[in-house]
């Protein structure tokens, strides 16, 4: 009897979480089947199966589905409600709306000002309780005009992208193109959410071309376009791989190779590229630049025994009103150091210039050093003395030229006067 007590306690238990309107549908006039833990089992599957019903019931209750402007008044239309006395609305299955709102006399609920606190689920019932309609309320702005930016890699390909200046809170779809003198075509749009498009082998050679971007939601569509010239947008992407070691034997010489992106051709013959290496010893605030028509370049006047950092960028080799790529990340590396058992006189002597040709070294005895600073003296002296004889000369000179110009005058004055 204990069991058959507490298995009868049990039911009742399972019975209290059956819906009203599916208790009718329950088996209760069968006492023997509480009386078994088989009974049990099968009434707690009766039970799952009727929650689970009355959720996908809710599920596919939604029967409209609206968007509205946030910060507006929102009118939600229970169609069926007209001639019945009263209509009651509920939102998630709650009878207390949390926003200002009322209800006009035709049944229709009208929100103030909604904002997203009033989105979700809203159904309207009779005054019976008896389900009516119900209505999935999304909130958010039509498209604004939008912020694109396009890049163009290399000489095939252009890729655009876009950023919404106004935050819709909707989704949207977008359609893309772009157009020059002569022809509209598509920018290809890629997989949402990604916002960007490509284009394909663009025309480079016009003067111009529009970008027609349009977006789309369920408010309304805003169109923006953007002219743009692709020649002055050219940017390469840097090159890939950079390597630095220094030049064995010669400790001011840095050996720098690099490798083009893979955005560029791979066979560089018909779209070169220049490129420009620029380095600079460790914690020096000063560049230098060496340009190279090549993917490798040869520094000649690296610091001995510093460490020097260095970066490499490209441009494309036949627009020079293209645009340089980014620099490379900053790499460093020392010169060649040699072997502390390597003697001064063994080392060869670098040069700024590769192509310089290395001139014997001239080796001075004590003596000769000393004979040429005597030899220097000397000529000094009789520079000296040779000034000295050309000032009295000249002063001489201007001595006499000013006595005969004295006995002249007197000559005058004697042969004017009266005898």
């Amino acid at each position: 009897m204990s069991n058959k007590s507490s298995n009868t306690q049990q039911f009742r238990l399972l019975y209290a979480h059956v819906p009203t309107g599916s208790r009718k549908h329950t088996i209760l006039k069968m006492p023997d089947l509480v009386s078994c833990p088989g009974g049990l089992i099968v009434i707690g599957l009766l039970l799952l199966l009727s929650i689970n019903a009355q959720s996908e019931l809710w599920t596919n209750e939604v029967s409209d589905v609206q968007y509205r402007r946030l910060g507006t008044n929102v009118t939600l239309v229970c169609e069926a409600a007209r001639g019945r006395s009263s209509v009651e609305w509920r939102l998630n299955r709650n009878s207390l709306l949390p926003w200002q709102h009322h209800v006009t006399s035709a049944g229709h609920l009208v929100l103030m000002n909604a904002d997203h606190n009033a989105e979700g689920n809203y159904s309207c019932h009779d005054d019976q309780g008896l389900h009516i309609k119900t209505i999935r309320l999304h909130l958010g702005y039509p498209p604004g005009l939008l912020s694109v930016s396009c890049r163009v890699p290399n000489h095939s390909l252009v890729l655009c992208s876009w950023v919404e200046s106004v935050k819709t809170g909707l989704p949207a779809q977008y359609h893309a193109s772009y157009r020059d003198r002569s022809q509209v075509l598509p920018c290809e749009l890629f997989p949402p959410p990604q916002q960007r498009c490509s284009i394909k082998e663009p025309t480079m050679w016009e003067p111009y071309h529009d970008i027609n971007i349009t977006g789309t939601n369920a408010l309304g569509s805003q169109t923006t376009i953007v002219r743009l010239r692709f020649n002055d947008l050219l940017k390469p992407d840097p090159p890939d791989t950079v390597m630095a070691q220094g030049v064995p034997g010669y400790p001011m010489r840095l050996q720098v190779n690099w490798t083009y992106p893979a955005s560029w051709p791979n066979d560089p013959g018909p779209f070169p590229l220049r490129s420009q290496l620029h380095y600079r010893p460790k914690n020096s605030r000063i560049w230098s630049t060496v340009d190279s028509e090549d993917n490798q370049a040869l520094i000649t006047d690296a610091l001995a025994g510093h460490a020097h950092q260095l970066q490499v960028r490209v441009q494309d080799g036949h627009n020079s009103d293209s645009q340089w790529s980014d620099w490379t990340p900053i790499m460093e590396v020392e010169p060649w150091a040699g072997s502390t058992a390597q003697t001064t006189e063994e080392a060869p002597v670098d040069y700024n210039d590769t192509d310089a040709t290395i001139l014997p070294t001239i080796v001075e005895e004590p003596n000769g050093i000393r004979n040429v600073v005597l030899l220097a003296l000397l000529a000094v002296v009789i520079l000296v003395l040779v000034s000295s004889l050309f000032i009295i000369m000249w002063v001489r000179q201007r001595r006499r030229a000013n006595g005969t110009k004295q006995e002249l005058t007197l000559m005058v004055k004697m042969k004017s006067m009266p005898i």
